[in-house]
């Protein structure tokens, strides 16, 4: 029953009109806006935090990725899909539903608000039906990835402080070379196993090992505060519209010449940018006084 396709054909029975809305909330369920907001937090706000979740999104996505090889689940028919829909690789579970319970529940443990509370479950519950009304996974897809995420995010926030306990007796540079390993490890292997169709392991790698590199370089190079400077408030706002910019130029502008197609370049194109957003960016509005 919970892979029944005829549960999407009711869906759209039910709201013949949300084609175009569930299109948007699915597209704000993909890494690229966690990765924003990230960023945002990162140079805004907290950066300790902001990193926290950076390594939550990764152990997300890593997760999914292997899950999803092992179960091997194919989508629904692409007949089902909605008008102008694509995408890649097998279905079970849903990357979305994993990643938005995983990330927007990390977000409502830390911040106990009502409002963040409410937030992160009504992104969550929409997130995940946009992709079985969109007809590119099953209810069974959604559910195990809303339960694979809620679990994961309740045992990271359970163990943090033993987990930063272990970091901060490792040292920051150990457990950094440690992270780029496990990128490299992890590419390597997807690189020897035959993907699905269309699956690609660059983008989550290539953010791996950015963020092993990065965060280092920024703590012994840059280390700069999330403060406004000089109590100028629109300098941050700046910070955040410029880095965003840099950001979406590198990974769009690089694309021909790191294409997504190779996985290993790929992997360099998501590695620079991550760099990017976490050392150099901050290194020039360091500099610039922004």
């Amino acid at each position: 029953m919970l892979f029944d396709p005829a549960i999407t054909q009711a869906l759209r029975d039910l709201l013949p009109w949300a084609g175009e809305f569930f299109k948007f909330i699915t597209a704000i369920g993909g890494e690229l806006v966690y990765i924003g907001i990230i960023l945002i937090g990162y140079w805004t706000i907290k950066k300790r935090e902001a990193i926290l979740a950076a390594v939550i999104l990764t152990a997300a996505i890593l997760s999914n990725y292997w899950l999803k090889y092992m179960i091997a689940n194919p989508r629904p028919d692409s007949s089902l899909w909605l008008e102008g829909v694509d995408t890649t690789n097998y279905s079970t579970p849903s990357g979305h539903a994993q990643y938005s319970a995983t990330f927007y529940g990390w977000f409502a443990l830390k911040i106990r608000t009502g409002w963040m509370y409410a937030l992160s479950l009504i992104l969550t519950l929409l997130i995940g039906v946009s992709r079985v009304y969109l007809g590119v996974h099953y209810l069974g897809d959604v559910l195990l990835g809303w339960a694979i995420g809620l679990v994961m995010v309740f045992l990271l926030y359970r163990f943090q402080e033993q987990i930063s306990a272990l970091i901060a007796r490792t040292g920051i540079e150990t457990a950094s070379a440690l992270f780029l390993v496990v990128g490299l490890v992890m590419m390597a292997v997807s690189t020897l196993l035959p993907p699905p169709p269309g699956t690609n392991f660059g983008d989550v790698g290539g953010f791996t090992m950015g963020l092993a590199v990065a965060i280092p370089l920024e703590r012994r190079y840059v280390s700069f505060t999330v403060e406004a400077p000089d109590g100028k408030r629109w300098k941050l706002a700046l910070r955040v519209v410029i880095g965003m910019l840099l950001i979406m130029t590198l990974l769009i502008g690089l694309e021909p010449l790191l294409p997504s197609s190779d996985l290993w370049l790929r992997a360099v194109r998501y590695f620079l940018v991550t760099l990017t957003g976490i050392f150099v960016w901050p290194l020039i509005f360091k500099i610039v006084g922004l």
